[in-house]
């Protein structure tokens, strides 16, 4: 209550939205978030120096291969990779003007570092809460002339038998990036098929930011 009315709008709206996807849950000494925001309005922010050599995330992986452990990148990883995945769009980018569309969870390093690497492009970036709802998200994309997309193989498997899909307008399409598995064959014949473009693989680790 303590926030602006349109930012405590905004707010209130996530919550909301969060509520309906997470089950009901108990962790002892949890700090509820309208108590986090309460308590950092009330406070003063110190400047920090921030060195590259600083830890920026401890970024979990390992689902694939064992126990969760935390990945130490520091903000000199995360600046070398955008510079990397950088240049590699820059043959097609324009500043200011690419539209993507990010269905993947922020807390995967995959979508952290394309959404990073899109907003130095200064895109505007359509953040899917919930791209399990197949039809909703088909429905989004179809509110937007989109020229970049990223996904996992699963994902483009579903859109590819979402009714709907292949009636969206693929005109604008540039890059359309599968990552976090290997990008099926036969999924990426029939994305090409139905969109006209590429499905391009990226490979990475998380421990390389990726």
């Amino acid at each position: 209550d303590m926030l602006p009315r349109p930012k405590r709008w905004i707010v209130n709206l996530v919550l909301k939205k969060v509520k309906k996807m997470v089950p009901a849950w108990r962790i002892d000494g949890a700090v509820r978030f309208r108590t986090a925001l309460a308590r950092g309005a009330g406070t003063r922010l110190e400047p920090v120096e921030v060195l590259r050599e600083d830890i920026a995330f401890l970024q979990y992986t390992g689902g694939t291969t064992g126990v969760s452990k935390g990945a130490m990148l520091t903000h000199r990883n995360i600046l070398a990779n955008l510079e990397q995945t950088g240049i590699w769009i820059s043959g097609s980018f324009e500043e200011g003007a690419e539209v993507v569309i990010a269905p993947l969870p922020m807390y995967h390093i995959f979508c952290l570092t394309s959404t990073l690497s899109f907003m130095k492009w200064g895109s505007l970036t359509v953040l899917i809460t919930n791209p399990r709802d197949l039809p909703a998200l088909v429905k989004e994309m179809g509110n937007w002339k989109f020229t970049t997309m990223t996904g996992v193989n699963t994902l483009f498997n579903g859109l590819l038998n979402t009714p709907g899909f292949a009636e969206l307008d693929f005109s604008t399409l540039k890059v359309v990036v599968g990552g976090g598995a290997a990008v099926q064959k036969p999924v990426a014949e029939r994305w090409q098929q139905v969109t006209g473009h590429c499905l391009t693989e990226a490979y990475g680790l998380t421990e390389t930011s990726p």
